[in-house]
């Protein structure tokens, strides 16, 4: 749980491992294979792509989370919902919390959300 609003009746969940690496435009794929989550998430079908924001909320809590990519080249990149225009998305680097928007068939990880 990493946001929790309405005396903890509402928030945000991420998954407590990586979906795997994709362009933009494949990470729902991933997203939807049970098989790319841990036991308890796969019991889920409602994981998507954090926002801008939330994927802030992520890094912030990234080293309380853990089960990130090692810091490498486009594994350490993360994917968000939120598009820069109809080519790019943003995404965000987590060796050091850069965030920018970046084209869609670039390959970064997923980590996925679920509201509750």
């Amino acid at each position: 749980v990493i946001a929790v609003r309405d005396g903890g009746k509402h928030g945000l969940v991420v998954a407590m491992q990586d979906q795997g690496v994709s362009s933009w435009y494949g990470a729902n794929d991933l997203l939807s294979d049970a098989n790319n989550h841990d036991v308890n998430g796969a019991k889920f079908m409602d994981w998507r792509l954090p926002t801008k924001r939330e994927l802030n909320l992520v890094y912030n809590q990234k080293l309380n989370i853990g089960g990130f990519s090692p810091i490498m080249w486009n594994h350490s990149y993360y994917w968000s919902s939120t598009e820069g225009n109809y080519a790019s998305a943003w995404q965000k680097y987590f060796g050091d919390g850069y965030q920018y928007d970046d084209d869609k068939v670039y390959f970064y990880s997923v980590r996925s959300v679920r509201a509750f």
